[in-house]
């Protein structure tokens, strides 16, 4: 029993890495192409230009997470499930309620981006000077929900590669779109840019869908209503989860803009950048064929702990040495993406970093209400966590400026691990094994060294005990992974056949 749970154990490991790397290397691509368009951007635009950029992506997803009714999230549950069940004319008969009710919520979110773009604008301006702005910006919010269904396709029927190759495709597009846009019309081209980009990404992923999963037109409107039911009853949930979040963002930017200028939102959202959103590639790339592989073992609670406890154990393992790199070159890092105006950002990111270490842990655990259908569940931790969040947020910046905002972040993930660690624990009997528990603490002892290298070190100093800290978290990383998995001594044994060969 014992040497089929190792094997189970090193199964998962092999999957998480295998999957991951995948993703890793694709968005790792995209990532290079994001970091020059933000750096060109940076320079035509400045702070405040990436700071407007920032405001109306922020309104695009508070309209988007408000009126899609959680389609792109909810619909991978289902669809998972049928593809596992296989049975395919079932399967494909929910597809085309997918692509209905993502046709139905994308006409209902360009609808109301027209009606309160008013409101949005005296929101963000205090006027409503920029209205058109944001009708403009429906568009936007019309193709986010198309883009989000044909996703939610992609996720659930494990088409996992064209998945990466449309992000990586998507990212190279945005590239080549908007710096031309700005090079030549600057902030006036800013709108445009988002619409072109939207575009851009609805048809490839659609392109991709499409390739596995034709139109069809064998359902009525009727029958995709009644059959999307039992997807919304989850996705009404999500919605309001989604307007929470949204709406914190929304909130933060606002109130930033408002107290202090939309230089402060473009570092704001230079920082976030830097840390939540690049670092949080590997978890991106885990979420994507993670939530399929639990949606499918939700109702044996032992299974879905042993695919949680791997994911948190490969989660810290694979991002952990990347934090630690992340502190270490911020001061190289910030000049080469963006220019020397956005220094400030520094103490803001530096302290930002603590939040991923949680988050790792947090976000497979928080899955596992989605995955079982407890939508209300999944509504009331993620409302507890916004309220907190923009509480400490607001605090932060007001009684520290950026810097305040990185702490408010770290501390508020934190917040949001042990709220969804205990609600899982009393909910559905969730436990967190040992050995994740040792492997966050090891991990985050070298997090604070590094830390403590950051602001007390300097010169040569500063770059001996950083790379030692670095090397010290990632031979710890690789000497476990190499211990949990198979997959090294696969390719050893892969190239010894060939070279037998020849």
């Amino acid at each position: 029993m014992h040497k089929n749970e190792e094997r189970k154990s090193k199964s998962t490991y092999d999957h998480v890495i295998k999957y991951t790397s995948l993703f890793g290397g694709v968005q790792g691509l995209g990532l290079l192409a994001s970091v020059v368009r933000n750096k060109l951007v940076a320079e035509i635009l400045g702070p405040a230009g990436l700071g407007l950029i920032s405001l109306y992506n922020a309104a695009a997803t508070l309209v988007s997470n408000s009126t899609n009714f959680g389609i792109s999230f909810s619909a991978v549950r289902h669809v998972s499930e049928l593809y596992e069940q296989g049975d395919t004319d079932a399967l494909q008969r929910f597809i085309q309620v997918v692509r209905t009710w993502s046709m139905g919520v994308a006409l209902l979110g360009m609808l109301v981006c027209g009606i309160f773009s008013p409101l949005l604008s005296i929101s963000y301006f205090d006027d409503t000077s920029h209205w058109y702005s944001f009708v403009w910006l429906s568009p936007v919010v019309g193709l986010m929900a198309l883009t989000g269904g044909e996703l939610a396709i992609l996720k659930g029927t494990r088409c996992l590669r064209r998945v990466a190759l449309q992000s990586l495709i998507n990212s190279l597009g945005a590239l080549v779109i908007s710096v031309p846009l700005f090079y030549f019309w600057g902030e006036k081209a800013i709108i445009a840019s988002l619409v072109s980009v939207a575009l851009c990404t609805f048809v490839t992923t659609f392109y991709f869908s499409t390739r596995s999963y034709p139109i069809s037109f064998q359902c009525g409107i009727k029958y995709s209503f009644v059959e999307g039911k039992k997807m919304i009853s989850l996705g009404v949930s999500f919605i309001l989860a989604g307007i929470l979040g949204s709406g914190v963002e929304f909130l933060i930017r606002a109130y930033m803009v408002q107290t202090g200028s939309e230089a402060d939102v473009g570092m704001y959202s230079a920082g976030y950048l830097l840390t939540v959103t690049y670092a949080s590639i590997i978890f991106t790339a885990m979420e994507t064929d993670f939530f399929p592989r639990l949606s499918a073992v939700n109702n044996d609670i032992q299974q879905a702990n042993q695919v949680i406890n791997s994911q948190i154990e490969a989660s810290v393992l694979l991002v952990s040495p990347l934090l630690v790199a992340l502190w270490v070159v911020f001061p190289i890092l910030l000049p080469l993406f963006y220019n020397e105006e956005f220094m400030p950002v520094i103490g803001m990111a530096q302290c930002a970093i603590f939040g991923l270490y949680m988050r790792s842990v947090a976000l497979p655990i928080s899955y596992l209400s989605l995955a079982k259908g407890r939508s209300r569940v999944y509504l009331f931790t993620e409302a507890v966590y916004d309220v907190v969040a923009v509480s400490l947020i607001v605090c932060g910046y007001s009684m520290d400026g950026l810097r305040g905002v990185g702490v408010a972040l770290s501390l508020a993930a934190a917040f949001d691990l042990l709220l969804v660690w205990t609600t899982a624990h009393r909910l559905y009997g969730f436990s967190l094994q040992g050995k994740a528990i040792k492997m966050l603490l090891l991990q985050l002892l070298f997090g604070f060294l590094t830390f403590g290298v950051t602001v007390y070190a300097e010169g040569a100093a500063y770059w001996l005990l950083g790379t030692l800290c670095f090397l010290a978290s990632g031979t710890i990383s690789v000497r476990i992974l190499l211990r949990e998995t198979t997959l090294l001594h696969s390719l050893v044994q892969k190239v010894k056949n060939r070279l037998g060969r020849k």
